[in-house]
């Protein structure tokens, strides 16, 4: 037995889909040998489904690497030391950035299912290349529908499963692909529930469908009809909560209008169902205390995916369920991975020489519109295989596979041969890490402090810093570490960011906090590589192989600012920092997670 193994189980998590449900595990000889889920963990609850049995081929996969690689003239790789990988990739990109600038480069991935915390340090790399552009695979499937809530809410929503009368599934199978807490007992708990119903708009009778009262099965690539024509009942009907319309929204009169003249008898027949149908589903919808709604991949990956995102949420907000249990509401996130707001999705014309560094900036080459500060990752061949001046020249890649995952595989094997200098980080060698010039292999999410910020519940949210339970392979870096070393080799950061607040860091957060803020005004390069510097810093006063977690605590000062109300909800309120400090020790010291947002109890004390 190594020296992480013994018979007691260890709090982690699963990492196969956005929720992350806590897992107990058993470990032996470098393997996961045993699985069950955590009673303890705040959201889940002890809930886990298949797919975390399978966490053990994650680990020990054939596919795995422990040595940067290079690739040869041949398309063969070598293995490389690290100090000789850091090197020439830090003198490649620099030069590129030299001779076509930073937005020659262009970032893709940030942190895959779960492993989050990778994404944090890439920002401070990010900024030392001078890199104006990033995608990664939402925006493949899910720009659409964050363009639309930033127009309409200004914020992310999330359904209340949970507590809700009706639950609608656009395009979604949650049975399988899941998407909120405990999703499999939430569905049997509304199966079984005759005061419940359960609303499925899907072609196939899929699993979800099978459990339903009301299966829409549209024809494919028709949603959009059969949305309408529910809106449209809802309008003609007069079942709309026109009180709640009147004082929560603008511009209802003009969609009412519109609503009034779709013929739902045509549009029933187009979308492929019965009319009756259509209307006894809308009748549910408008009769039920509460509805949430939730759309996926079968419709925001299909014809029309912004106008469904749109319609989707028209249905709910016509009848009134929207911030209230039971409904979909604004989550808190610990962090916000979106940049969508009312004001970025607002049409406006940039300067030309800082359109790319707006949020309503467009792709270089194709022009394609930036949504959540992402270009849209399928037009990313066509800023690459061109002779335009302003085509992207680099790529840095990092716990993604777009060659695998994107539409058309074979061209984006070529866009990647044809850039000057293409960087892989990932832990495996993947179809898109055979393209790269230099593969650089990271640890497994069981071998590193680790995290997801996909944390959408409501009133209740939680977050789970998962302890790293396995050794690190010999060879690999924890991204935080590789990422130091690249910005470190870059010449942005080094001991004149690092003395005076390793120092403090020693006498404890409180005078390393006052001691970073002191600093960060003095040196804007503590600002601006903030989470290699804290990693560097309070990182070495950490508790063993946790140093990767430090830049939690620069999220956590964040977060205890703009979110008093949440923070104070959940118990973490008073003197900023000591309440970012608190926050952060919750996390460190809760191995199955800690409520961060309570919206409940802040609710109730007003």
């Amino acid at each position: 037995m190594t020296s992480t193994d013994t018979d007691e189980w260890k709090k982690t998590a699963c990492i196969i889909c956005s929720l992350n449900c806590g897992l107990d595990i058993k470990t032996e000889a470098g393997r996961i040998t045993k699985i069950r889920g955590d009673k303890s963990h705040p959201i889940s609850q002890g809930y886990i489904c298949e797919k975390s049995q399978r966490m053990d081929y994650y680990q020990n996969g054939a596919d795995r690497i422990d040595s940067p690689k290079r690739r040869k003239p041949d398309g063969s790789y070598e293995n490389i030391d690290w100090d000789t990988a850091i090197a020439e990739i830090a003198e490649k990109l620099t030069a590129i950035k030299a001779t076509h600038g930073g937005e020659s480069i262009l970032y893709y991935g940030g942190g895959s299912q779960g492993n989050h915390l990778g994404g944090t340090y890439a920002d401070s790399t990010i900024k030392a290349l001078g890199i104006q552009y990033r995608s990664n695979a939402l925006a493949q499937e899910k720009t659409g529908e964050a363009w639309v809530q930033g127009k309409m809410m200004g914020v992310g929503v999330h359904g209340d499963f949970e507590h809700c009368e009706v639950a609608v599934f656009l395009g979604k199978n949650p049975w399988q692909s899941h998407g909120f807490a405990r999703t499999r007992a939430v569905l049997r708990e509304i199966q079984h529930d005759p005061q419940r119903a359960m609303i499925v708009i899907d072609p196939r009778k899929s699993e979800t469908a099978a459990m339903a009262d009301f299966h829409l099965a549209v024809r494919p690539g028709t949603d959009a009809w059969c949305l309408s024509a529910l809106a449209a009942i809802l309008v003609q009907e007069k079942l709309t909560a026109n009180d709640w319309l009147d004082q929560h929204t603008t511009g209802y009169q003009r969609v009412a209008e519109a609503l009034q003249r779709v013929s739902v008898a045509q549009y029933a027949k187009t979308c492929g169902v019965e009319e009756s149908l259509l209307r006894s589903a809308a009748l549910r919808i408008a009769s039920a205390k509460s509805v949430s709604m939730i759309e996926d991949l079968g419709v925001q990956m299909n014809l029309h995916s912004t106008l469904n995102s749109y319609l989707n949420r028209l249905v709910w907000l016509l009848t009134g369920n929207y911030a209230r249990e039971g409904t979909n509401n604004a989550f808190v996130p610990l962090l916000n991975l979106s940049s969508v707001n009312r004001d970025s999705t607002k049409v406006r014309k940039a300067p030309a020489a800082s359109a790319a560094r707006k949020p309503w900036a467009k792709s270089p080459v194709t022009g394609s519109k930036v949504v959540m500060g992402l270009i849209p990752c399928n037009v990313i061949p066509e800023e690459i295989l061109t002779t335009h001046p302003k085509r992207f020249r680099a790529m840095f890649i990092e716990s993604s596979n777009p060659v695998h995952s994107l539409a058309d595989s074979k061209r984006m094997r070529e866009a990647l041969r044809a850039l000057e200098c293409s960087v892989v980080i990932d832990v495996a060698m993947t179809e898109t890490a055979l393209q790269a010039d230099y593969v650089l292999p990271a640890t497994s999410q069981f071998e590193k402090a680790e995290a997801t910020f996909f944390n959408l519940e409501f009133p209740r949210n939680g977050f789970q810093l998962r302890q790293p339970h396995l050794p690190p392979r010999p060879g690999t870096l924890a991204e935080a570490e590789i990422h130091a070393r690249l910005v470190e080799a870059l010449g942005e950061t080094d001991e004149r960011q690092y003395r005076t607040l390793r120092l403090a860091a020693r006498l404890g957060k409180t005078a390393f906090g006052l001691a970073f803020a002191w600093k960060s005004q003095r040196d804007k390069k503590v600002a601006r590589y903030a989470p290699v510097v804290i990693y560097r810093t309070l990182g070495a006063t950490m508790p063993p192989r946790l140093a990767s977690a430090a830049s939690l605590w620069g999220i956590c000062q964040i977060y205890v600012r703009n979110q008093v109300a949440a923070a104070q909800g959940a118990g973490f309120g008073g003197n900023a920092l000591l309440a970012g400090n608190r926050l952060f020790d919750a996390i460190l010291s809760s191995p199955s997670g800690v409520i961060f947002v309570n919206a409940r109890r802040t609710h109730l004390e007003r």
